[in-house]
């Protein structure tokens, strides 16, 4: 990624974690009104660095179909990543995510299912995964490079 790209990203995660929608708590206070998630999301980054840096960089470049991902893991609770796959053809991100880290996309997954609440209040933000990546979890999966 670029520097200018890299900076845009920046700027555009920062818009949004400084202007939540009406009655949605800000991203900086998303750990302390979900303490559980957020330490088991952390957990998971600690487990799978190199595929937890996938999701971030996915959810930086495709919120909207990060946040479509959590929904329908959430509301497909007994459905494979298979499943989302085959609905969701042409994802080329994805696919190579769910291709070679699925034991840690399994587990992303059943993290939702477990704290829905806490994963749509994230990616209700465009980039909360991302964000969270960057600002809570950034000592787990950086030094992963």
């Amino acid at each position: 990624m670029t520097l200018t790209r890299t900076f845009a990203v920046l700027l555009l995660l920062a818009g949004c974690a400084h202007h939540p929608p009406s009655g949605q708590a800000s991203i900086e206070s998303w750990a302390d009104h979900h303490p559980q998630a957020s330490q088991e999301l952390g957990q998971w980054v600690q487990g799978h660095p190199q595929a937890a840096r996938m999701f971030f960089e996915w959810d930086a470049h495709h919120p909207e179909r990060a946040h479509e991902f959590v929904t329908w893991t959430i509301y497909h609770p007994n459905q494979p990543i298979e499943g989302f796959v085959a609905t969701h053809p042409g994802w080329t991100e994805f696919d190579d995510i769910a291709m070679h880290h699925r034991p840690a996309a399994d587990t992303f997954m059943a993290w939702c299912r477990r704290h829905p609440e806490a994963a749509e209040a994230l990616m209700s933000h465009p980039g909360g995964l991302a964000w969270a990546g960057h600002h809570l979890y950034a000592g787990a999966w950086q030094m992963q490079h």
